[in-house]
């Protein structure tokens, strides 16, 4: 009963009283203290436990025994102490049988040890032990977690030939692993390099699995054999899939796909916020936004990662107004719903900005700019009062551009209020295209214009002297 209740302690301490009586525990005893470690991953207790079994005089520890203290460590996510054991088992030449393989291999999946898991399956059937449906289960959630799509069908294909039954766990892992890779393919295909003299250019992929349009389609033939075979799909399936089609700028399908989730079940934050990033790969701003508010009908609060992808969605679609609002709506959001926007929404917003150009998005981009200064999303707010020299190296070439113009402002302001002495001013830059082109705003677009040197020994710094910066500060009262 205690085992069953998992009641760990209650089981501890009776077996204490049953030493302090005289009463020898047995194998079952240990076993049971096991199951509970096993259930609630107290893969510690659970080594020490095993340790006392084997010690204990006229108790030999079963399979059983070993089984239990790898699921322990399995569910605690000690993989290594997970083998660690199972090895042991194995060399002590205990008779394994499938459900040992499999806790192990659970383990590998668990630890993302896919080849280690690929390997104990074939194990077991070398060793003429025939894997069963959790066998195979596992193996599948062990090539999805790691992204090892084409084996993780490959497995589904051969519980298909052998006339399994494939549960909801082991669809959704294979449709995870599709997701994964989707994603994975997704970021080098849908890759934008800033030119400085402004505007996009898209860095194209030659990937077949990304441009065949595999991934998707595979996630859908998936949820549809689900559907025939009668396997019930839940939030995790659905997400999944959209995931998935959502990498591939699939927006249609993520729109129906989130349909046929409201039928069954209803739409999370994933799902919404995947359907979002469908429809940003694919340039629909208006679908975006529209999921958007239907998310918040459905009395989902819109957390980070949505706000991210309706935004990059903007960005995408050229919206820079809808952008600006989406940033001046975060910035608003009550304190309680804990939205705020990061580095990755601040680079968005400006690029959007600095993308749509004319002096209305330049001031916007300045005052999103000043925002994440005093947000400590970016630029310590008193960094130009302990050291004149700011780091701009890791900057997007749109932020940098925002930077300037914010860091010259202030000096200009600080020193007329008589905050501080001017001295040489330096930007570190690196020794790459972002030099050069800081010093093109410096001269460009700065008035009147800022006119920087690099140091011999510090090719990725431009330095502003004094004197030129003193012009500078002369040129804004003018």
């Amino acid at each position: 009963a205690f085992a069953e209740a998992g009641e760990f302690d209650h089981m501890n301490s009776l077996l204490t009283r049953m030493r302090r009586r005289g009463v020898r525990p047995t194998v079952f005893t240990y076993n049971s203290l096991l199951k509970i470690c096993a259930q609630t991953a107290q893969w510690k207790e659970a080594v020490s436990i095993l340790s006392q079994c084997q010690r204990e005089p006229g108790v030999n520890p079963d399979l059983v025994t070993f089984t239990s203290t790898i699921r322990a460590c399995a569910r605690a996510r000690k993989t290594d102490k997970a083998m660690e054991i199972f090895r042991a088992v194995k060399d002590m030449g205990v008779k394994m049988d499938v459900y040992c393989y499999t806790t192990a291999m659970d383990a590998c999946a668990k630890g993302r040890r896919w080849k280690v898991a690929l390997s104990l399956l074939d194990e077991m059937k070398e060793n003429g032990i025939e894997p069963n449906e959790v066998s195979y289960g596992v193996a599948v959630t062990a090539c999805g977690n790691g992204g090892q799509w084409e084996r993780a069908l490959e497995l589904l294909e051969q519980m298909r030939k052998e006339n399994m039954k494939i549960n909801t766990i082991t669809y959704n892992s294979a449709i995870a692993a599709l997701a994964k890779a989707a994603r994975s393919e997704s970021r080098q295909q849908r890759r934008y390099d800033y030119k400085p003299g402004g505007g996009w250019s898209k860095v194209e992929s030659s990937n077949p699995a990304y441009n065949d349009n595999i991934l998707w389609k595979k996630a859908l033939d998936l949820i549809g054999s689900m559907e025939k075979e009668g396997v019930p799909r839940d939030s995790f399936t659905f997400s999944s899939a959209i995931s998935t089609c959502g990498a591939a700028g699939r927006w249609q399908e993520s729109l129906d796909l989130i349909d046929a989730m409201k039928r069954e079940t209803k739409p999370n934050k994933i799902a919404y916020t995947s359907a979002i990033t469908a429809c940003a790969n694919s340039e629909k701003w208006e679908a975006a936004f529209e999921l958007f508010n239907d998310m918040k009908k459905d009395g989902l609060q819109p957390d980070l990662v949505a706000y991210n992808a309706l935004i990059n969605a903007g960005t995408m679609s050229n919206e820079p107004e809808q952008v600006f609002n989406l940033w001046v709506e975060m910035c608003s959001t009550d304190k309680r719903e804990r939205v705020s926007p990061d580095i990755v929404t601040l680079t968005e917003v400006i690029a959007t900005l600095d993308r749509g150009m004319g002096k209305i998005n330049r001031e916007r981009a300045d005052k999103v700019f000043a925002d994440a200064v005093s947000r400590g999303i970016i630029l310590k707010e008193d960094s130009l009062d302990s050291s004149w020299e700011v780091d701009l190296s890791r900057m997007s070439f749109p932020v940098a551009r925002a930077a300037c113009r914010f860091i010259f402002r202030r000096i200009a302001d600080s020193a007329k209020s008589g905050d501080f002495d001017v001295k040489d001013f330096s930007l570190i830059t690196g020794a790459s295209k972002m030099r050069e082109y800081i010093r093109e705003i410096l001269r460009d677009e700065l008035k009147p214009s800022i006119f920087c040197v690099v140091p011999k020994l510090e090719q990725g710094t431009l330095q502003v002297k004094e004197k030129v910066l003193r012009n500078y500060i002369d040129g804004q009262s003018d």
